[in-house]
């Protein structure tokens, strides 16, 4: 999946649906039926923690780090750089 569309994805979704676990929930089980994927209640417990976790404790420039190291073409990196500068 390239970055434009990932990111369109993520526009989408309404705010007011990550201020709750229910909403976030929500938004995970409908991410997962997008890409073909079915999570278990206990994997979404687990996806609702960690989003919670990465809310309190990471910024932008810490998330383009973790994708850096994690393989993100350097191409996309600026293209999403300029995304969130909007």
């Amino acid at each position: 999946m390239d970055i434009g569309k990932l990111l369109g994805i993520v526009k989408s979704i309404p705010k007011d649906k990550l201020k709750t676990d229910a909403g976030l929930k929500e938004v995970i089980r409908e991410l997962g039926k997008k890409s073909g994927k079915k999570f278990s209640d206990q994997e979404l417990n687990s996806y609702v923690s960690q989003f919670r976790k990465m809310a309190k404790t990471e910024n932008v420039g810490s998330l383009m780090n973790k994708l850096a190291q994690k393989g993100v073409n350097p191409n996309d990196l600026g293209a999403l750089k300029k995304k969130f500068k909007k």
